[in-house]
């Protein structure tokens, strides 16, 4: 593509966009990836007691794209949601129980997103 001087500032806007518009198309499908490995990871680690609480985890959109290319997933369960922080961290009281870690820590997410993000970007 040849560009004269005058048209440069115009073809530069017009590559830059078509940039921004790829990187925040990776951003969208790496966010995706990492909900749907988060909501697997959680399911097969979660404790058995009946299958509800198990088979309750899910992953909803948080934030739209919008102008400002903000996107984000909530991963939740939307069966028995409160247990979740009970049989992650356990709890006291006259009948105390034990904690069952099953949720992946934010470091281990972040590893997970940072990874699917790569991946993306390398696909371009």
């Amino acid at each position: 593509m040849r560009v004269g001087p005058e048209g440069l500032a115009t073809a530069v806007m017009k590559a830059m966009n078509e940039m921004a518009e790829l990187t925040e198309d990776a951003l969208k499908r790496a966010v995706d990836r990492t909900a749907r490995q988060t909501v697997s990871d959680t399911k097969n680690a979660a404790p058995v007691r009946t299958d509800r609480y198990r088979k309750g985890w899910t992953s909803k959109v948080t934030e739209k794209l919008s102008g400002k290319g903000t996107y984000g997933r909530t991963v939740y369960n939307r069966n028995r949601y409160q247990l979740a922080h009970l049989l992650q961290h356990g709890h006291g009281g006259p009948r105390p129980a034990r904690a069952y870690p099953h949720i992946p820590s934010d470091e281990e997410t972040e590893a997970i997103f940072i990874k699917n993000m790569e991946s993306e970007m390398r696909k371009g």
